[in-house]
């Protein structure tokens, strides 16, 4: 588990959960120049305990993960403990199956390779607007 960035400057966090080490410095870069405050895990347990440890505003995970745990049991985690957090699912093994803009259990999956253009879709943050005289 490794602490990637001191603080976002939009005050946003996300964890990432990628296997891949090449396709994670990509994603991960790519989220720090947008300003998002970074923590990163490879996989399974740790990735868990950094949720536990941690409110994030978003989870980014690969679902293609093997061992003991995986991305759904993440997210499963997730959704029952830190339900503020929005996951985003990545997947490569299932991209023949999946169709753009598909959810599975009500979450966002992407399909891998994807463009950085579909994430930052999924990350727009949701803007609030002070209403006037309040």
């Amino acid at each position: 588990m490794a602490n990637s960035d001191n603080a976002g400057t939009s005050g946003l966090s996300v964890l990432v959960v990628e296997s891949d080490s090449a396709a994670r410095v990509i994603l991960l870069d790519h989220l720090r120049r947008r300003g998002l405050k970074v923590l990163e895990s490879e996989h399974g347990g740790p990735s868990i305990r950094a949720a536990y440890d941690h409110p994030f505003d978003y989870v980014v995970t690969d679902i293609d993960w093997s061992g003991v745990s995986d991305g759904a049991a993440l997210a499963r985690w997730i959704r029952t403990n830190r339900p503020e957090a929005r996951v985003i699912l990545t997947s490569k093994t299932l991209a023949h199956w999946v169709p753009a803009d598909s959810t599975i259990a009500g979450l966002p999956i992407i399909r891998k390779p994807f463009r950085q253009k579909e994430l930052d879709r999924l990350l727009a943050p949701v803007r609030v607007m002070a209403i006037p005289g309040s």
